[in-house]
């Protein structure tokens, strides 16, 4: 089905309260708690260039490609990260032409080799900040630990299936 500029639309009026809340907070006067090991700024939000702290970033993920959390990322994935990172995680999202910058393509090999999932995870888990605007929505707060590693399953999937 090809995305036409009036289905486009419709997705972006359905996603603005989603945006509004989260992604597109732009004058948010209180940046979300970081979680550990977080390398805080001086505005306490992560730092500009997204560096993964190494301890996070070595770490593995506790759970198994089992269907069963397959299939739960996918929906976790669905509804926190297909609005900008796109149905296939090629930041081809309904809203993603909203940002100067289009989200990355979480598929490319490229990506994929070069990114542990503890590095995932922690993005995930922390978000992306730039001064007071959210570049990216942490899910630390929204999910668990272990819905969080589902959605680096998913991830994961996204670029064995490219």
């Amino acid at each position: 089905m090809a995305v036409t500029p009036r289905v486009r639309l419709a997705w972006v009026v359905l996603l603005l309260p989603v945006l509004w809340s989260g992604c597109a907070t732009r004058t948010s006067r209180n940046p979300p708690a970081l979680p550990p090991g977080a390398p805080p700024t001086t505005s306490g939000a992560p730092s500009v260039d997204w560096a993964v702290p190494r301890e996070e970033a070595a770490r593995p993920n506790p759970l198994t490609a089992t269907p069963t959390n397959l299939s739960q990322g996918k929906k976790l994935f669905s509804r926190y990260c297909t609005a900008c990172h796109g149905t296939r995680g090629r930041g081809d999202g309904p809203v993603a032409h909203v940002w100067g910058r289009l989200p990355k393509d979480l598929a490319h090999p490229e990506r994929q080799q070069r990114l542990t999932d503890g590095e995932i995870f922690w993005r995930i888990s922390s978000g992306h900040r730039q001064g007071a605007d959210v570049i990216m929505p942490g899910l630390a707060d929204r999910l668990g630990a272990e819905d969080r590693w589902r959605i680096v399953l998913h991830v994961r999937a996204l670029g064995a299936a490219r």
